[in-house]
């Protein structure tokens, strides 16, 4: 017969809606969210114009890039010191505290200004949506319902991916440094979206009363599932932030114009990622992972090859764009419900916050592209890099 709520769950979102399915309280950690979402995506989409603003050369891009991500990858272990109940209180500190960062792009100069503020903004927004991401699902006790909402938490949070580069290009005449200031602002309208959680609103998933609020990183990887997740995040980040960080110049480079690969082929590759993650929200919850995941990871490779094959016939690289997104639809939904649902309350903010850093850290290699790029070109370097991506592919056929 199966699980009424669960049937029920699934002929309401046929409507392609989640009102009066998912909670009050878990709207208002989407609303926020979303503002954060947009923030991160303006930020992600913007880099390269951002950094050209300052005279950066590719191999400085990368390394702006790097700090930006692998600072926001560092925010998972402060993560871990924070219970579920602080995190409300750990968002309203931190929002306002990005939203003033941001606009001082305008008035820095020099390259260790914008680091430095690269920094620190990618520290902040860790730890904002590592806190969201944690909070989601947490207005429901029920597991079942759980990962419906965070599915929904996925999929409605997602629309920033495509709302972020097209504004993000309509309105690059008015400066890029000045944008900052405007998306700023954004923080400041999600602060009462989080306060609003309270009383009827308040998260009802949280903490066993009286636990330490930590969890060991080695023990997430007790689950064969969390490491599925994680592996899958390695795999797929490598072409995903190799577009993110590189794609519009290499674009460039093959003929296309600025505002094409910058902002309208990105916009296309979270098309497809939102849309991945809309099937993925009809479907939740699913019971086994496995066949998604290792999806995810093969679309990763033919990304990766594709990026590689673009110096052939710039179609390869419009068709990379086009794909690379998909597995982050379909690895992030499902990481998120992994690492929400398979531990006990006390140890999700750590395996959310850590599955969170392992999509972020591959980051940390944009620099080496960078720099392979500049010696022996973007081919050799997207081809190696290709090789990688395949070798993590294998090993998750294995686990």
């Amino acid at each position: 017969m199966g699980n009424p709520g669960v049937n029920q769950g699934r002929s309401l979102r046929k409507v392609g809606l989640d009102f009066g399915l998912i909670s009050g309280a878990e709207w208002l950690v989407i609303v926020a969210a979303f503002l954060g979402r947009y923030l991160l995506q303006f930020y992600q989409t913007s880099i390269w114009n951002l950094a050209e603003s300052f005279g950066m050369n590719s191999f400085e891009v990368g390394i702006g890039f790097a700090l930006f991500t692998v600072a926001f990858a560092i925010a998972a272990f402060l993560m871990r010191e924070f219970k579920p109940s602080q995190l409300k209180t750990v968002e309203l500190i931190s929002l306002p505290l990005l939203g003033i960062t941001m606009p001082l792009y305008i008035v820095i100069h020099g390259y260790a200004e914008a680091y430095t503020l690269m920094t620190i903004d990618g520290f902040l927004s860790g730890i904002i949506m590592d806190s969201f991401m944690t909070m989601a699902g947490m207005a429901s006790v029920e597991q079942w319902k759980r990962q419906v909402e965070q599915a929904a938490f996925s999929f409605w949070v997602a629309l920033a991916l495509i709302v972020a580069p097209f504004t993000t290009g309509y309105l690059l005449s008015l400066g890029i440094r000045e944008l900052f200031l405007i998306f700023a602002v954004m923080a400041f309208i999600a602060i009462p979206f989080v306060a609003a959680l309270r009383g009827r609103y308040a998260l009802k998933y949280m903490e066993a009363k009286g636990h330490s609020g930590r969890a060991s990183i080695r023990s997430l990887f007790r689950s064969r599932e969390y490491n599925w997740a994680v592996v899958a995040a390695f795999t797929y980040t490598i072409p995903f932030f190799i577009i993110m960080s590189f794609g519009g110049i290499y674009g460039e480079m093959l003929g296309l114009s600025a505002s094409t690969t910058f902002f309208y082929l990105l916009a296309a590759m979270f098309v497809g990622d939102v849309v991945t993650r809309f099937i993925i929200r009809l479907k939740s919850p699913i019971q086994n992972r496995r066949p998604y995941l290792v999806f995810a990871v093969t679309i990763a490779l033919v990304a990766a090859v594709f990026l590689a094959l673009s110096s052939v016939s710039v179609i390869f690289l419009v068709l990379a764009f086009l794909i690379a997104g998909i597995p982050d639809g379909i690895s992030w939904t499902l990481g998120l419900q992994i690492a929400n649902t398979v531990f006990k309350p006390e140890e999700i903010a750590t395996s959310t916050s850590f599955f969170s850093s392992s999509m972020m850290i591959m980051s940390a290699l944009m620099p080496l592209v960078g720099y392979m790029a500049s010696i022996t070109g973007f081919t050799a370097t997207f081809w190696v890099f290709a090789a990688i991506t395949g070798a993590l592919f294998i090993v998750e056929l294995l686990m």
